[in-house]
């Protein structure tokens, strides 16, 4: 984390400091592992590579214009029919879907409590997606920004988005 990111972990703790969380989970990522311990003291969190981001493959680290200049014909496809296209040696976008879905059904269907998750943008929103639509349905439609946290209320099968960005 930059001192930016810091800031932020440490705001979240004081935001998030009245909960208690019955589990934490988070993405191996440094950044993801030290917010969670920014957030809860008191608990270590449980680490899982099926939180990591979507794997881009060769175009990690560049961003949309450096992928359409350096691999003009792939990244077209992959913007234009993302289901069915994979970065150059990176993740398949129905493979991101299921790994994020079997976390779900493994960690998070049918548990009751308070449940903190630190993941990246994409994996919130496509986890956000199956918990509100049972599918990813709803993958682009929900804006989850850094440095902030959200909640999802889940009762058995139906889950509400009651915070956003806060």
């Amino acid at each position: 984390l930059n001192g930016e990111g810091v800031r932020q972990g440490k705001s979240l703790g004081y935001s998030l400091s009245d909960i208690h969380f019955d589990e934490i989970f988070t993405s191996p990522m440094k950044r993801c592992v030290d917010t969670a311990r920014f957030i809860s003291t008191e608990m270590k969190p449980i680490v899982l590579d099926e939180l990591k981001e979507l794997d881009f493959g060769v175009w990690e680290g560049l961003n949309y214009k450096q992928c359409m200049e350096l691999y003009p014909e792939v990244f077209t496809e992959w913007s234009s029919n993302l289901k069915n296209t994979a970065p150059p040696e990176g993740e398949h976008y129905l493979d991101f879907y299921e790994r994020i879905r079997e976390f779900y059904k493994s960690k998070l269907s049918g548990k009751e409590g308070s449940i903190l998750i630190v993941a990246h943008k994409g994996v919130l929103q496509m986890l956000a997606s199956i918990l509100l639509a049972g599918d990813d349905s709803l993958f682009w439609n929900i804006n989850f920004q850094l440095g902030k946290y959200s909640i999802v209320d889940k009762d058995n099968d139906h889950a509400t988005l009651n915070r956003l960005n806060v």
